[in-house]
């Protein structure tokens, strides 16, 4: 049950995060139905919402629709509200909305709307008394505009269709009727736009759905806008959407009265969808690369026989669309580097779909082994070309002499730049595995010429400095040939005939060998630079081998982790998922078999390496590198390459990008001087890393919540003095440890070192003062010093003592048993007595653990001096509650609380069991009614009737909320923020005849229908005909409008997120718009 309400907590910063739209008085009936996302904020402070009323598809073309430009206009939120509410709830609108994703702004003028109810005459403008209608930017005349002097309306509505990239338009506004498209400001009254004819056509379709207002007696506008309501003003939105995307723009006004009771809903409606239907009119299609990515800003042009050009850009996924009338057009697209395509005399009909188009490669795929002298000349040639990005140097020499060349790309290539990661690729290790060389120069003619075209790689080699050696054993290379069966090992060795990749310095320092000059000049390199994520590329096998890839003593098959086990895998998937097959983890075997899980690998629990090149590089040069066998053959004849990369091109770049996966930024001390050396510590990892010579750091880390610090050793003591028991050296600099969440991609945290004193004791030992404090005090007093470990704590926050006792709830006694202390998750105390003494910063959240009772907590401020802690014991032995049990439960528990309860019936089920819910908040019950600001939530247990803990985790949560609610800082706090509606038992009749080890009997109800599939579903007609418990939770849902909402079930252990269902396939991943909150 504790977990159940952790669980509920952790909703609440998301549900008071939601917003809805209804606090539009009169509108609030419809508009608190719907949950809206934040698209911006007015000049008053006002959120500025969107509601989408189809479901996101990026196959389908995308449809705005804004209303209310001007506040007074009361007609249009009322219109697009009943759009809205016809759309989602009677669902009316399904066959148009099927083809299409329409996202509606009910109102952009929030303020002028607001000053509308009190004064519509008043109310066209803004807050800041600004005419919307004309503050957008003017185009025609100014491309280049400053948009911080921009109203903030017109902002929030840019960066809405910068984010949304809709195919078409449609502004509702109101005073008169008509249909107008632009432009509505023009330099001459001949000027026309592109795309007149498709808007025109459109228009005149759309128009005739309804001729009836034509006789309305009210002015009837219809066509180019500035030829039938012309205006000098300039700054109109319309114009402003049209020749920022060349899309389809429309601006309908539905009535000549601004009352908010005039309905022209009905009399629209019918023009309104064939606006929306004409997204898709002219030509659509999709761009993809060779390996089926969908690109995004290809450049797609239709132009006419008269020379005329229309283009349009790619969207995610690679979709697009041309509005274009009826005709023959040549169609060009073109992307960065990749080859042009080009159809010529394409017939295109009203809606003409193009095959999906593939874009040729320019990065020159390898076609042929380049030996030593053909690669060199090779990079000398692509530095030639590309001097402003490439330098070219050698690391040193191989034992026959042959020059060690690495090429630099990168938008500063010939020094570190501070904040700037270093990265590198290693290829020919083993100089009979070839295919490496070759992928390491396709990848450098990619990087080149792709740099300042392609927006990803260009903003990669800004922010990244990236080194490529394409081989480190020239020598063996010259010494192989082609082996279709890999059983050729000549070439593997350099000419000393040693294993490169078994002459490394091994971590437990076992590999006493000479090093030879290749190693050495690696070893060399690592120092001068400090790589952050490396690889080093392999052939002969199909797989992403991680550290460690050994163990001590040597052992066969066993998984020897390192202390980034988490960061070394989720970078070794970036490899392998991004690889043709590589993650189906067949490795090169012919039976189907899985040998890898993901396609990556531990490397010693594959086979082990003593001296490898990976653990060198993360044990002493702290650069996590992993180990790519990039395919199946070692030496591949020459026509096989372009296979090859055409497997490993994207995991090759994607693995590159992950060098910016975690968290990155600078040292300083106290005085703001950068700090070289410093090491970063992470909670539970024991590798640390060290900062550069410039302060900068950058510590890879998988996603997830991590506790980070920095340390820096200062000062010279000498060894004899030293504790060596301490983790930390004396003489330390010290930050803060701070908790940070990373997700995909990096975090930037740049620590402050402080310096930490310390003085000898009798024993001249070196020890801290905390320590000093420590042996002063008795045992039972010891103060809890956590200082350091309090998230972002301000200068002014200090260290309180409090006194804590512990206490039964009811009877007051003493509690005398273990009780833990935690702050943060961590624990910083045991006690065990009924009292406590805690030294910690203050404010804090204490929560209080013990084996007996409920966890309590307490939220401490710098006044509390002495607390008492009531604990609740948690129960015995607990029973099944039947129908009447639980409704005297309900009825005790508003007796006992009936400031934050009450109950009510939403309905019936078959056999007329009423479905009580119980309602929990602050300010509920007797003493009036919830705050209406609160989000409100529900929590329904019993949908299967044979799963019946759902049911009584739910009435024994309701119970503990109520005895607790008084005495428990969490659970005041969540019941002062939410509205919660319980409903226990939505299946009584299911439950009524469920029986202990029956895994189908009452899972149903009285009608034999599983509740849990009778809902209205997106994708798949209802298979039963509605039920009585089920219309009762769905008029509830709608009526109540909940924010979140929790179903309990049981036979399983997991938390389910939507969607449930798939129009793509069984055991497909279904994700929602919300997916990344769920």
């Amino acid at each position: 049950m504790m977990i159940i309400l952790l669980f509920i907590l952790q909703i609440v910063s998301a549900a008071l995060s939601a917003v809805q739209i209804g606090s539009l008085k009169s509108f609030s009936d419809i508009s608190t139905s719907y949950n809206a996302t934040q698209i911006g904020q007015s000049a008053g402070g006002v959120p500025i919402n969107h509601v989408t009323v189809s479901e996101s598809d990026s196959s389908k073309p995308r449809v705005g629709i804004i209303c209310n430009v001007a506040g007074n206009s009361l007609t249009t939120v009322n219109f697009c509200m009943s759009f809205i509410n016809d759309a989602l709830i009677q669902k009316n609108l399904n066959p148009t909305l099927s083809k299409v994703n329409v996202h509606v702004v009910p109102t952009l003028n929030v303020d002028g709307l607001a000053t509308a109810f009190v004064n519509p005459t008043n109310a066209n403008e803004n807050a800041n008394d600004i005419d919307l209608n004309h503050a957008f930017p003017n185009l025609r005349s100014n491309s280049d505009y400053d948009k911080t002097k921009n109203e903030p309306e017109v902002n929030s509505i840019i960066d809405f269709l910068e984010k949304e990239q809709f195919q078409a338009v449609i502004i509702i506004g109101d005073n008169q009727t008509g249909l107008t498209f632009p432009l509505y400001h023009t330099l001459d009254k001949h000027e026309g736009i592109i795309d007149d004819k498709v808007h025109r056509e459109t228009s005149k379709a759309a128009w005739a759905r309804n001729p009836g207002l034509a006789s309305s007696g009210c002015s009837v506008v219809v066509g180019q806008g500035s030829k039938v309501v012309p205006s000098d003003a300039g700054g109109s939105l319309e114009d402003y959407i049209y020749l920022k995307y060349s899309i389809l723009t429309f601006h309908l006004d539905i009535s000549c009265s601004r009352d908010a009771s005039t309905d022209a809903y009905s009399e629209n409606k019918d023009v309104l969808l064939e606006l929306i239907s004409a997204a898709d009119k002219g030509l659509h299609g999709q761009v993809v690369t060779p390996d089926g990515t969908g690109v995004v800003g290809a450049s797609v042009t239709a132009v006419e026989s008269q020379g005329v050009k229309h283009t349009t850009y790619s969207r995610d996924g690679g979709y697009f669309w041309i509005p274009l009338s009826p005709q023959t057009y040549d169609i060009e697209i073109s992307y960065g580097s990749y080859s042009d395509v080009s159809v010529p005399s394409l017939a295109v009909a009203e809606r003409t779909q193009l095959p999906v188009t593939v874009l040729g490669d320019l990065s020159h795929p390898p076609n042929q082994h380049e030996n030593y002298r053909t690669m060199n000349r090779t990079l000398n040639e692509i530095h030639q070309q590309y001097p402003d990005i490439t330098r070219l140097y050698s690391i040193g020499q191989s034992v026959d002499r042959r020059q060690l060349f690495v090429l630099v790309i990168g938008k500063n290539p010939d020094a570190h730049v501070p904040g700037v990661p270093e990265f590198k690729y290693i290829g020919n290790m083993h100089g009979n595995e070839v295919v490496s060389r070759s992928l390491l120069i396709s990848l450098i003619k990619l990087l080149c010429q792709n740099y300042g075209v392609d927006p990803q790689i260009t903003h990669y080699l800004s922010t990244t400095r990236v080194h490529i050696l394409p081989s480190l054993n020239p020598d063996g290379f010259e010494n192989c040939h082609p082996s279709l069966d890999n059983s050729d090992n000549a070439g593997r060795p350099n000419a000393h005939f040693v294993d490169l990749n078994r002459n490394f310095p091994s971590r437990h320092g076992n590999n006493d060998v000479k090093r030879e000059p290749e190693t050495l000049a690696v070893i060399e390199w690592l120092k001068q630079h400090q790589f952050v994520l490396s690889a080093n590329l392999h052939g002969g096998s199909l797989v992403a081998n991680y550290p460690y890839d050994d163990t001590q003593p040597q052992s066969i098959g066993m998984y020897s982790q390192c202390p980034d086990d988490v960061t070394f895998k989720h970078v070794s998937k970036a490899y392998s998922y991004h690889h043709a097959t590589m993650y189906q983890g067949h490795e090169c075997s012919t039976d189907g078999s899985v040998v890898f899980e993901d396609g990556i690998t531990n490397g010693n629990k594959w086979y082990p390496v003593l001296g490898g090149m990976q653990d060198y590089n993360y044990v002493y040069a702290d650069c996590f590198e992993i180990t790519i066998e990039v395919g199946c053959l070692k030496y591949p004849e020459a026509y096989q390459l372009p296979d090859f990369w055409s497997d490993n091109r994207a995991a090759l770049l994607h693995f590159m990008y992950q060098v910016h996966q975690g968290l990155a930024g600078f040292v300083t001390d106290s005085n703001g001087q950068t700090v070289d050396g410093a090491e970063i510590h992470v909670l539970g990892i024991s590798k640390t890393v060290k900062s550069g010579e410039d302060g900068d750091y950058w510590r890879l880390l998988a996603p997830g919540q991590y506790q980070v610090w920095c340390t820096k050793e200062v000062g010279d003591v000498p060894s004899k003095k030293r504790d060596t028991r301490r983790d930390t050296p004396p003489g330390v600099m010290k930050s803060r440890v701070v908790e940070i969440e990373v997700g995909e991609g990096r975090v930037e945290y740049n620590f402050t070192l402080y310096q930490e004193e310390a003085q000898w004791n009798e024993t001249e030992h070196y020890i801290y003062k905390e320590e000093v404090l420590e042996e002063e005090k008795e045992e039972e007093e010891r103060l809890v010093n956590i200082s350091s470990k309090i998230i972002m704590m301000s200068d002014e926050e200090r260290l309180e003592g409090v006194k804590v006792s512990f206490v039964k709830y009811d009877s007051e006694e003493p509690v005398a048993e273990a009780i833990s202390c935690f702050i943060n998750g961590e624990k910083v105390k045991e006690v065990i007595g009924t009292t406590a003494s805690l030294l910690i910063d203050m404010p804090s959240t204490v929560e209080f653990r013990s084996e007996s009772f409920y966890r309590a907590t307490r939220f401490l401020k710098q006044s509390d001096k002495s607390v008492k802690v009531v604990l609740f014991p948690l129960p015995t032995s607990l029973s099944y509650h039947t129908q009447e049990e639980m409704m005297e439960v309900f009825a005790r528990l508003i007796k006992q609380c009936p400031d934050i309860s009450s109950n009510y019936s939403i309905g019936e089920s078959i056999n007329k069991t009423s479905l009580q819910v119980l309602r929990m908040s602050t300010g509920e019950g007797s003493k009036g009614a919830v705050n209406g600001h609160k989000q409100r939530i529900k929590l329904v247990g019993g949908i299967h009737g044979n799963e019946a803990v759902g049911r009584e985790s739910l009435i024994n949560l309701i119970q503990y909320l109520c005895t607790a609610h008084q005495h428990d800082d969490l659970v005041k706090k969540l019941l002062d923020n939410l509205d919660i509606h319980f409903l226990p038992q939505m299946n009584p009749d299911g439950f009524a005849v469920a029986d202990h080890g029956e895994w189908i009997l009452g899972r149903a109800n009285a009608d034999n229908i599983d509740l849990n599939r009778n809902f209205p579903d997106r994708v798949a007609p209802r298979s039963a005909k509605l039920q009585p418990e089920t219309f009762a939770v769905m008029k509830w849902t709608t009526d109540k409008s909940f924010t979140s909402s929790i179903s309990l079930h049981g036979g399983s252990l997991v938390a389910c997120y939507p969607f449930d269902n798939s129009d793509t396939g069984v055991n497909k991943y279904s994700g929602s718009l919300d997916d990344e909150t769920f």
